[in-house]
């Protein structure tokens, strides 16, 4: 088992951490392999440093710009138009899901947890409640999909240590609407499920989680 999954389960006895690896994510998205990403993972850590906090760049030119980005144009969106870029920080709590109407795909530049849902499991009147998140532990080099129905925010950091994690869509996703935020309409392409004590909330997202906002205790000395 890989240490840092073993420590973080360890962490957080409240919770069932999977490897994204496991069967169990199968409903959530599925594992990429065979892509040469070193270069796309190098770059990545020499732009996105930061002391704290989480932060998000749509897209980034220097990385677009790599073979790794445009096999995965090619092979992945099935040549539609991509932008490649970045989230990246400290965060360790759900704060609110969003999704897409297109796959996301997301690559490990460093270890990470994801907190994932399903669509399907929100009400339209009532919304969705945290207790149906599901934990993913993604190990450093990993490149996974996650599909369109799968609800989703920021990483979560594993250790002391940020994470970083290339962040691919289709070009223009999260770029603001030319029309008026409507209920979870959040940007283009872009669905947002705002817990009530996040960030989006206090910034007017529509308010559709209940339950706690979850959290992942890190692990120290890793």
């Amino acid at each position: 088992m890989n240490t840092i999954l073993k420590a973080l389960r360890e962490q957080n006895p409240d919770k069932q951490i999977h490897h994204v690896a496991d069967r169990a994510f199968r409903p959530f998205g599925e594992v990429i392999q065979g892509f040469d990403l070193e270069e796309l993972y190098r770059t990545a850590r020499e732009l996105f440093i930061i002391p704290s906090g989480t932060e998000y760049v749509a897209s980034r030119p220097e990385l677009e710009s790599l073979d790794a980005a445009k096999r995965i144009s090619t092979e992945l969106f099935g040549e539609f138009p991509i932008q490649v870029g970045c989230c990246y920080g400290y965060n360790t709590k759900l704060n609110g899901m969003e999704y897409h109407k297109s796959s996301e795909i997301i690559g490990a530049v460093t270890p990470m947890v994801l907190m994932l849902g399903k669509l399907q499991d929100v009400d339209p009147i009532k919304g969705w409640d945290s207790s149906e998140t599901s934990f993913f532990f993604v190990p450093e080099g990993y490149l996974v999909e996650l599909y369109a129905t799968t609800l989703h925010l920021a990483p979560c950091r594993v250790d002391e240590h940020q994470f970083i994690a290339i962040i691919v869509l289709p070009a223009g996703t999260n770029t603001p609407l030319e029309k008026d935020v409507q209920g979870s309409r959040w940007m283009k392409n872009k669905w947002m499920l705002a817990h009530p004590d996040g960030p989006a909330a206090a910034r007017g997202a529509d308010v559709k989680i209940t339950g706690r906002n979850l959290s992942i205790d890190p692990v120290s000395g890793t």
